[in-house]
């Protein structure tokens, strides 16, 4: 079982709060552990409290009226769901997927009460969960600009330099791509292609490495 202070330390504000709020937050705070692809939230569920990314990563999407699946989000160790904690506050249902990426990913869960009181008796811990909400919004704004604005292999351009770890690779399979960017396999197929023939990338099964940073990075608009 993890300590108190393990806990804390993967949520980022922790330490800015008063002592009374980081005892509260010990107490009412717990990890929830999820396996690769495993669903966290999905539509219309109830929201119970505020989700903090211990490790690995989450990604939140869509799914439209044929099926087909897009990123809204991901996150990251230290960040927050805008979307929970929206539903949390205003008591709403859950409007999209939050899936976990990773084996081995965590969470910490705060439950909704303690949020609240959090919320009534700590100005600093409003002020840190509306700079992340703050910050996922305009994230979340770019994306779609992007959704509206790039044809898609700038878009796709885009999410490899975004999933690269720091050696340039990235071990997601076409599907995977396919469904962040909400089109089929095949069309990312063909563009990866391309890049391929162009020397930006190297591709192989469930693995691409990015070649040439730069050139890459020219062709997301």
């Amino acid at each position: 079982m993890k300590d108190t202070d393990t806990l804390l330390s993967a949520i980022p504000f922790a330490g800015d709060l008063s002592p009374s709020s980081r005892a509260l937050l010990a107490q009412r705070v717990h990890s929830l552990s999820a396996g690769a692809g495993e669903t966290l939230l999905s539509p219309g569920d109830s929201v119970s409290g505020v989700y903090f990314v211990e490790a690995g990563c989450v990604r939140v999407h869509y799914l439209d009226a044929e099926g087909q699946e897009g990123t809204l989000y991901r996150l990251c160790p230290g960040e927050s769901c805008i979307l929970a904690l929206n539903c949390l506050f205003s008591q709403m249902h859950y409007p999209a997927w939050a899936n976990a990426e990773d084996e081995g990913a965590s969470l910490l869960v705060l439950d909704g009460a303690a949020a609240r009181e959090l919320a009534q008796q700590d100005p600093q811990f409003v002020r840190a969960l509306f700079e992340q909400a703050s910050d996922r919004l305009f994230r979340l704004l770019a994306t779609l600009e992007q959704v509206i604005r790039l044809p898609l292999e700038a878009r796709l351009a885009q999410l490899l330099l975004d999933l690269a770890d720091d050696k340039g690779v990235i071990g997601l399979p076409h599907e995977r791509l396919a469904s962040h960017l909400g089109t089929s396999r095949e069309v990312v197929s063909r563009l990866l292609r391309g890049l391929v023939g162009a020397g930006l990338i190297r591709s192989g099964y469930g693995r691409i490495a990015i070649l040439d940073r730069a050139a890459l990075l020219a062709r997301c608009g």
